[in-house]
């Protein structure tokens, strides 16, 4: 079991003595690290930090400064990827393979930020004879990132680096669940050199304590926030007191739209390893919602349930799991009362079945299960799930399809599969999500942007957009007093 010290207004904060939040293994229900509880004060003083930083540093001005202390934290991560992915498992339950993916992954896009520090511009404006406008960018100021705990590096990364890049200060409140990577990750970079003390923190904690004091915190200038979609309301309720930036990305139900037309070996490859496979479908784009052409779904549902048939569930650092544990207990209980209710109002197709040869009072092991059948209005389909449940709805036609894909609250994203490039253009165009990924999904780069349609959020991170999101602008406009 490791203890772990938070970083506050350039100091280490440990857990004290009343041991802080534990934090469990989800593959055994041991503890495995304890992270320190910290309160609305520590909050107080990692803001003031924060602003004193801003105020007398160049960490705002100096673009190469900030691209130096991102290069060097990209090499640091580098260097320790295989202890810091073992962490990650031992904190969320994943696949060791997959943790490897999530932290080596955060080298790229930290290194791409680093060279977007060094690009951010302005543009100008002749406005007349003698008057001209000057539009500059410039940072928000105090940042708070909240990230969650199914890709915990991944989410947390995204947010902090364009926010550094573009010369915020940034305050991290990560998941209580797996703060101790997160600890781990940002540690690396508060060693940087060149990094102005108070630039960064780190606030562990409950969310109802250290996280609503971020929120309701005068000297916050933004929140950028993932996780469900009530907290976000929250969040964006509460934000409004102090008329706060917020960019949020939240809940999905994602439809994957597969067509007769399809390479149907890839395609049932790709939906498999993305609902069930790839953090037990806890992920926020996982394709929870299949909607197949009428012609194959029978042919599709039995290729379904083969993928899935016998299908290897357990520890995530064991190299035989082909799935890993679900990370929270309750996220765990909520899986299996949607089996519950699916067994009840529609067709199981295959799993949904108890894993065997496990304590079941202390690992978050679930099984696969895919239902048809489905009320379009059920829980089923129009409720985030948050793991390895899939449901299949046919359609007869290229409309309906795209009916069906737009019928939850949700557009975060979507997949499309066909080989036919003009179906691909109208479904990905009808479909109202931020990504349509056509013939592959979940592919995620630092170039390009993602954020959320409908409840699925505000905003856009990664890519120009992202580090855009980090900055507002500000018109100068010079007149000639001749």
């Amino acid at each position: 079991m490791k203890k772990y010290a938070a970083y506050v207004a350039g100091e280490w904060v440990d857990a004290g003595a009343d041991g802080g939040n534990a934090i469990v293994d989800p593959a055994s229900g041991e503890e495995v690290s304890q992270a320190p509880a910290l309160t609305p004060q520590h909050v107080d003083a990692a803001v003031g930090a924060a602003q004193r930083a801003l105020a007398q540093s160049d960490w705002a001005t100096d673009a190469r400064l900030r691209a130096d202390v991102l290069l060097q934290w990209a090499g640091r991560i580098e260097r320790n990827v295989e202890a810091l992915a073992r962490r990650l498992t031992l904190e969320n339950g994943k696949l060791l393979g997959e943790a490897k993916f999530e932290i080596a992954n955060q080298v790229n896009v930290i290194r791409f930020n680093a060279g977007l520090a060094r690009s951010l511009c302005g543009h100008s404006h002749s406005l007349g004879a003698r008057v001209m406008g000057v539009v500059l960018r410039e940072p928000m100021g105090v940042v708070a990132v909240i990230s969650p705990w199914n890709w915990p590096i991944s989410l947390l990364v995204r947010d902090l680096a364009p926010a550094l890049a573009a010369g915020n200060a940034v305050l991290s409140k990560p998941a209580s669940q797996t703060a101790g990577i997160s600890i781990e990750i940002l540690s690396l970079l508060v060693e940087c050199e060149g990094l102005p003390e108070g630039v960064v923190g780190m606030l562990t904690g409950s969310g109802g304590s250290v996280g609503q004091a971020i929120v309701e915190h005068p000297g916050v200038d933004m929140l950028a926030f993932t996780g469900d979609g009530a907290t976000g309301k929250g969040i964006a309720r509460d934000a409004a007191a102090t008329v706060k930036k917020v960019a949020l990305e939240l809940g999905g139900k994602s439809p994957f739209v597969l067509c007769a037309d399809a390479d149907m070996e890839k395609a049932i490859a790709t939906l498999a390893r993305f609902i069930f496979f790839t953090t037990c479908g806890q992920i926020c784009t996982a394709p929870s919602r299949l909607l197949v052409e009428s012609s194959v779904e029978k042919e599709v549902c039995e290729r379904l349930a083969q993928a899935i048939d016998g299908v290897k569930v357990g520890p995530g650092l064991d190299p035989a799991s082909q799935m890993g544990a679900i990370t929270t207990r309750d996220q765990y209980e909520k899986i299996l009362s949607f089996v519950e209710l699916g067994k009840k109002e529609a067709t199981l197709v295959a799993g949904g079945e108890p894993v065997a040869g496990v304590d079941h009072g202390k690992c978050n092991f679930i099984a696969p299960a895919i239902f048809s059948g489905v009320d379009p209005q059920s829980p089923l389909v129009q409720e985030e799930i948050f793991g390895p449940v899939l449901t299949v709805q046919p359609f007869a036609s290229d409309d309906e399809a795209v009916h069906l894909a737009n019928s939850t609250p949700f557009g975060l994203a979507s997949g499309v599969f066909t080989q036919n490039l003009d179906r691909a253009w109208f479904l990905s165009r009808g479909i109202k999500a931020g990504t349509v990924w056509v013939n592959n999904y979940n592919r995620f780069y630092a170039e390009t942007e993602v954020g959320g349609y409908k409840e699925s959020g505000v905003g856009r991170m990664a890519g120009f957009d992202g580090l855009h999101e980090f900055t507002q602008t500000k018109h100068i406009n010079f007149d000639s007093t001749e």
